[in-house]
């Protein structure tokens, strides 16, 4: 008998700890359907805010069509849904090139980009209170500043035949383009004329830079011009 109580003891014990499992889990589970987004969203789900209160909406791909997205990609507010900003870039899929990620520092900064082929490109900081875009500071155009000045001033009046064109690229994975510490933005961007590998004169430059977010502008810059060389075709 002794042995029988135990053993419903036992059961009994096991069947609430499973039953807490469940009811733990399910919330999570309930979380991750996200009933409110609209059925022509997915949502970034490495996007999504530490709080899990907002995200980066992407269009969902219709693989019977040959046409490109037709919705824009939007920062959204997940629960209660509302678009907070419908972002400046060309509509893209998840995983698409040229969609935007994220990385937020805390609940209130969040750093979107556009990844590329090579690189990270098109980055801006949005400051949220309130559930809405209290500032947004466009760093992109200060960091191209530096690299349009020296490939035209260093290589292109050496070079004026070359293609008027560089690429921003990212080769090291473990190297991160844009970091949050201490309430600003560390950058560490690199760009060159050849990715490609293709012959002829080769430019490049990085830029190591500290954004601070309060001020909406650099703290620190420290652009680095690489050394122009002649790259010879493979035999």
């Amino acid at each position: 008998m002794k042995v029988l109580i135990s053993s419903i003891a036992v059961g009994l014990v096991l069947t609430s700890v499973i039953g807490a499992q469940d009811e733990s889990a399910s919330p999570a589970e309930e979380a991750k359907t996200y009933s409110e987004v609209p059925k022509q969203y997915e949502v970034g789900e490495d996007t999504v805010s530490p709080d899990g209160r907002f995200a980066i909406l992407y269009p969902v791909r219709d693989e019977d069509s040959n046409e490109g997205p037709a919705f824009p990609n939007v920062l959204v507010r997940l629960k209660p849904y509302e678009v907070i900003k419908e972002l400046d870039v060309d509509p893209a899929w998840k995983g698409m090139r040229g969609s935007p990620a994220a990385k937020w520092d805390g609940n209130q900064f969040v750093a979107i980009w556009r990844e590329m082929k090579w690189g990270n490109e098109d980055l801006v900081v949005y400051e949220l209170a309130n559930d809405k875009i209290k500032r947004e500071e466009k760093i992109w155009p200060e960091v191209v500043k530096y690299f349009d000045r020296d490939f035209h001033q260093r290589f292109l009046k050496k070079y004026p035949k070359e293609s008027d064109s560089y690429t921003f690229v990212a080769d090291n994975s473990d190297v991160k383009s844009f970091e949050f510490k201490d309430h600003k933005l560390l950058l560490n961007i690199s760009a060159e004329n050849k990715p490609n590998l293709a012959p002829g004169p080769v430019w490049s430059a990085e830029l190591y830079a500290v954004w601070d977010l309060d001020k909406a502008k650099f703290d620190k810059v420290d652009f680095k011009p690489g050394e122009i060389s002649i790259r010879k075709p493979e035999e």
